[in-house]
């Protein structure tokens, strides 16, 4: 009970004892609950009443009552809230100590910081994802870092707590095996995405606090630069913009119901402009199978291009 908030076992125990008994002496919490020792006991109630969860009783005998779950809650939260912002303000201190180690970039007073390894790259990405409180956009290309099975976890994780994530996919990061299957299900748990032929470079913006930027050399990923509040980030940020308003959406899921003889994974990889070859490697198809559908499905839409197919699938709600 309240664990995530930082009621331990022992007291989330004496805690229910009150809620289920009414109020009640130490001696009764102790022959009803698992603590027996006295001197743990009175420490337990003790700290409950620091923290708001429950009061005494006025009367010769000292008594206990729980305060109200919905009451208690609200202050725990707000308990939290008040520790979150001491720590922010505790920040500015903190990141003097950290220029004035030379951990940090002096010559450009660490509005960028390059982050060496691929180890303690991904680790700087996981934190700020982690961070996140309103909005992640992402600009995705290969290569990757690693296997994105963790990431696809902390996405969904930051989704569940009303964090925005916009990313727009390079066409090539959907010829890679499996990736297609990924990203539709993070469009399904609530991921706006859009495609485009090429991207400049790979980018993660979280909020309007931090970037992380890839570096890629001649093995992949060797390097990121983390980027803070700046011209720099608000200029990372404008090109996002640019690009997502440049892309085609690609939803996975129509909005309306395709025809009957209109497959939809076989419109988004055509929106997202897949040759047919990769078509076919997606699908576990023949390459000529693919090609024959795909032509028949631009000729369903009325279709001189790829790209006139993807608009006309928009159009009728398709994707």
């Amino acid at each position: 009970m309240f664990a995530n908030l930082g009621v331990d076992p022992a007291q989330s125990a004496v805690y229910e004892l009150l809620l289920r008994g009414g109020t009640s002496s130490a001696a009764e919490l102790a022959m009803a609950g698992s603590e027996r020792d006295p001197r743990r006991l009175a420490e337990v109630l003790l700290e409950l009443e620091s923290r708001g969860l429950v009061r005494r009783v006025a009367g010769a005998t000292p008594r206990w009552c729980a305060v109200a779950p919905d009451l208690a809650v609200e202050l725990l939260i707000a308990d939290r809230e008040n520790e979150h912002r001491r720590a922010r303000a505790e920040t500015a201190r903190l990141m003097e100590l950290y220029r004035q180690s030379g951990n940090g970039c002096p010559d450009d007073d660490s509005i960028v910081e390059v982050v060496k390894g691929a180890d303690a790259a991904l680790s700087q990405w996981r934190a700020l994802l982690l961070s996140a409180r309103d909005e992640v956009r992402v600009l995705d290309k290969p290569p990757y870092l690693s296997h994105s099975e963790e990431f696809i976890g902390l996405e969904n994780d930051s989704s569940e707590r009303d964090v925005c994530w916009r990313v727009v996919y390079e066409r090539s990061s959907f010829e890679l095996p499996g990736r297609l299957a990924e990203v539709l299900s993070l469009v399904a748990g609530g991921e706006k995405a859009r495609v485009t032929p090429d991207l400049p470079f790979k980018l993660g913006l979280v909020d309007r606090r931090g970037a992380v930027l890839p570096v890629v050399g001649a093995t992949g990923i060797d390097s990121v630069l983390v980027i803070r509040p700046s011209p720099l980030l608000d200029v990372l940020h404008s090109t996002f913009d640019l690009y997502w308003d440049r892309s085609i959406p690609f939803t996975g899921a129509a909005a309306a119901e395709p025809e009957p003889e209109v497959d939809p994974q076989l419109l988004a990889l055509l929106a997202a402009g897949l040759t047919d070859e990769s078509i076919a490697r997606q699908l576990g198809m023949a390459p000529r199978t693919a090609q024959r559908r795909v032509r028949q499905l631009m000729d369903r839409c009325g279709a001189q291009t790829r790209f006139q197919a993807g608009v006309q699938a928009i159009r009728h709600g398709w994707l």
